[in-house]
């Protein structure tokens, strides 16, 4: 299905349409036919044609694509098969995490955590800002160091029973990021680990629906063209 974003006043007007991981070759063939000089941002996220009126959002499960790297050497290796991949959601309370070796979910859990005050306000970062804590703000924070944990040792155990994975997906807001690799035992990866990715999404609460709807939209991409009026 197609999808129109808002844009700003000077921009062209484009039209959005989203394809799914095994579509990549044929959309990578018709782009550079078209735009034969199309390259990689910056990010390697997204390749653009020379005057910025299309672009091609590469689903983030297809094979990593170079910062200002040619579409045309992209598209020779983009077949490559799916590797193994971890993807973890990380939020106040809530953990989903799953192993997935290319298609296949090889292992998953969900977990969720009373860490949260009446308000909504998760106990570490109210913590932070107010003075001492009382019982329930003890039980919260103690409930938040156990699911740091959790998480960890389950990917611990995921990397023992399966091996390192290709490539680490995660969603988790930066906070939350730093007080997981703070954790006992730390995450069997750090946070400069080359096999790292953070969403570029956002998330909702993490449980096993959530898992997969993530892991959906990570084996999709974006192709953005000018629209045709009329």
């Amino acid at each position: 299905p197609q999808d129109r974003e808002p844009r700003a006043m000077n921009e062209p007007r484009t039209t959005a349409v989203r394809f799914a991981l095994a579509e990549l070759p044929e959309q990578l063939a018709a782009f550079a036919a078209r735009w034969p000089q199309a390259r990689a941002d910056r990010r390697g996220l997204v390749f653009r044609d020379p005057a910025r009126t299309a672009a091609l959002r590469v689903p983030l499960l297809a094979p990593r694509v170079e910062p200002f790297e040619p579409l045309a050497a992209y598209a020779e290796r983009a077949e490559a098969p799916l590797g193994s991949f971890v993807l973890l959601l990380l939020r106040a309370g809530a953990l989903a995490v799953g192993y997935w070796d290319g298609a296949e979910l090889l292992d998953h859990r969900a977990e969720r955590r009373y860490v949260v005050r009446g308000h909504g306000k998760a106990q570490p970062l109210h913590q932070k800002t107010r003075g001492k804590s009382r019982y329930g703000a003890r039980l919260r924070l103690q409930n938040w160091r156990r699911l740091l944990t959790t998480a960890s040792e389950r990917l611990h155990r995921q990397w023992q029973q399966f091996g390192a994975p290709e490539r680490i997906f995660c969603g988790a807001p930066v906070r939350v990021r730093a007080e997981l690799f703070a954790a006992e035992p730390p995450p069997p990866f750090r946070g400069d680990d080359p096999a790292l990715v953070v969403l570029p999404m956002h998330s909702h609460r993490p449980d096993h629906r959530e898992l997969l709807r993530v892991h959906h939209w990570l084996g999709h991409g974006r192709l953005e063209l000018p629209a045709v009026d009329g």
